[in-house]
C-alpha cells in the first residue's frame, strides 16, 4: 500500500481532493440526495448531480454508498426517498453508516398529493403508514411523524385533525383533503 504525499508535496488540484477526501472523512452530518439548491449547513452532500455544493457524486441507486459503518450522527433524507428504486435497501445503507443513537430527517411528498405522481422520477408514493412501516423491525425508533399541509388546510383544522388520527385520515380523507408532505424523525436504534 502505497502511502499518500503530504499535502504540502501535491499539486493543488491533488491538495484539494485530498483536503475533501478528508473533510468527507471526518463529517458526522450526511444530506442524501442533497440536490442542485443547496444543503444542510456543515453536512456532506452526496447526489448524482455534479453540482458546486455536492462533495459526493454517487447514486443512492448503487450500493454500498461510499461511507465507513457508523460515520454519522445525522442523515438528512429530504425528497430523496421516493427516488429510489429500493427505497427498503437504502434504509439498510442509512443504518449502516449511521452511529447509535443518530436522527434521520425524511421528507416526502404524501401520496395524496399531486407532488407525489406529477414527477416522472418518482419511483415510490409514501403516506403516514409506509413511513412507520420502516421502523417495524426496530432498528429505527419513530420520534415524530407528521403530516404537511397547504395553509387553506392548516387555517381550516384539517391538519391538526390529520396529526391526531393519522391512519384514520389517510385511510378516509385523504384524497378528499390531500396532504403534501409526510416529515419523519427516526433514531438509529444499534446494540
Amino acid at each position: 500500500m502505497t502511502r499518500p504525499l503530504p499535502v504540502h508535496t501535491m499539486l493543488p488540484a491533488q491538495a484539494n481532493a485530498s483536503m475533501a477526501r478528508e473533510r468527507v472523512n471526518m463529517a458526522t452530518k450526511l444530506d442524501l440526495g442533497c440536490g442542485p439548491f443547496g444543503k444542510l449547513e456543515g453536512a456532506v452532500g452526496l447526489d448524482i448531480n455534479d453540482a458546486a455544493h455536492v462533495d459526493v457524486v454517487h447514486s443512492l441507486d448503487d450500493y454500498p454508498y461510499p461511507f465507513d459503518d457508523a460515520q454519522f450522527d445525522h442523515v438528512e433524507m429530504s425528497h430523496i426517498l421516493e427516488h429510489i428504486l429500493q427505497p427498503a435497501r437504502a434504509m439498510d445503507e442509512v443504518y449502516r453508516i449511521a452511529r447509535p443513537g443518530a436522527s434521520i430527517r425524511i421528507v416526502t411528498p404524501h401520496y395524496s398529493s399531486q407532488l407525489s405522481y406529477g414527477d416522472l422520477t418518482h419511483y415510490h408514493h409514501f403516506g403516514y403508514v409506509t413511513i412507520t412501516q420502516m421502523c417495524r423491525d426496530g432498528r429505527f425508533r419513530m420520534d415524530e411523524c407528521r403530516l404537511i399541509f397547504s395553509d387553506v388546510y392548516r387555517v381550516l383544522g384539517i391538519s391538526l385533525l390529520a396529526n391526531r388520527f393519522p391512519r384514520r385520515w389517510e385511510k378516509y380523507l385523504a384524497f378528499i383533503f390531500p396532504g403534501m408532505y409526510v416529515e419523519a424523525k427516526l433514531t438509529v436504534v444499534k446494540l
